[in-house]
Order: structure tokens, then sequence, then C-alpha cells
């Protein structure tokens, strides 16, 4: 009897050691939880003006479509894209300046990918860039109008102050 009452003994002694491991754990999960606010889903957008004058600009998706904004020289003006639920892939923004336009967010760019927490893009005299967070380096980008900008509004009229 003395060894099935030590058995017991140390199953119970296991078991209890089981819940106390667990019940420090557990609330260190939650608080951790706790601790990283959750973002609102879709990816931010962020438009730099690198150029020495006004940068005017009005961004649209088919779902959306944003007022005019004027950049002064190194101004931000950022936004949030939400990927759609049925076919991802034809999510796009697109973004008309007063020097011409170019696709924002399409679902192949590399830094609209989730692990990236932004698109950046910046924008000077000679043309507009996208920041590949891959490749660690500003790629420039197409920047003319298009047949699908041009019917949402083609590219604004911006004005100039030096």
């Amino acid at each position: 009897m003395s060894s099935t009452t030590t058995t017991t003994a140390a199953v119970h002694a296991a078991f209890l050691l089981f819940l106390l491991l667990n019940a420090a754990f557990i609330p260190a999960v939650y608080a951790k939880n706790e601790e990283q606010p959750q973002q609102p889903p879709g990816k931010v957008i962020v438009l730099t003006n690198n150029h020495t004058n006004y940068l005017s600009i009005r961004c649209f998706s088919f779902d959306n479509e944003f007022d005019v904004t004027h950049l002064r020289s190194w101004g931000q003006y950022k936004f949030r894209v939400r990927k759609r639920v049925v076919y991802p892939s034809s999510t796009m923004f697109n973004c008309s300046t007063n020097m011409g336009t170019f696709v924002a967010f399409k679902y192949d760019y590399e830094c609209c990918k989730d692990k990236y927490q932004t698109c950046d893009w910046r924008f000077d005299e000679d043309g507009a860039y996208r920041w590949d967070p891959k490749m660690l380096t500003w790629i420039s980008v197409d920047y003319a109008p298009n047949y699908e900008s041009l019917n949402r509004g083609g590219v604004i009229k911006g004005y100039f102050a030096n």
C-alpha cells in the first residue's frame, strides 16, 4: 500500500505543479496581448513631396475617392487601403497629381505585403519613386497619364508657389 500511496502523491504533486505553471504562464500571455494594440486593417500609403514646389494630389479607387490635397515641400499625405475580400488582387488605388498619375496601391507591390507596415512614395521634379523594402531602394515608377486615371478625372490642375 505504501507504493500506491507514494505513486498517488507523486501524481497529485505533478498535477499541482502543472496547474501552478499554467496559472503563472496564462496571465503573462494575456498581459502581453493587451500591451500590443491592434492595428486597423489595411495598408497605410505614405506620399511624400520631395519636390521644391507644391504637389497637388488626389487619390481614388473604384470604391473610394479622396479630395485634392496640396502638399508643401517635404509634406506628407497618408491614407489607408483595405484589400477587397473577394478578389483581393483587384484592389488598386490610383493617384493623380499636377505632374502625372500613378498606381499607389497594387496587390503585387512588395511593400503591399502584410509583413510591411507602409507603402512609401516620394515625388520630385523628375518623377515618382516607390520604396522597395526587400531591395532597400527607391524604384522609379511610370508617372504619366494613363487610360484608367483619365476616365476618373485625369491629371489634376495644381498650383505652384515659390
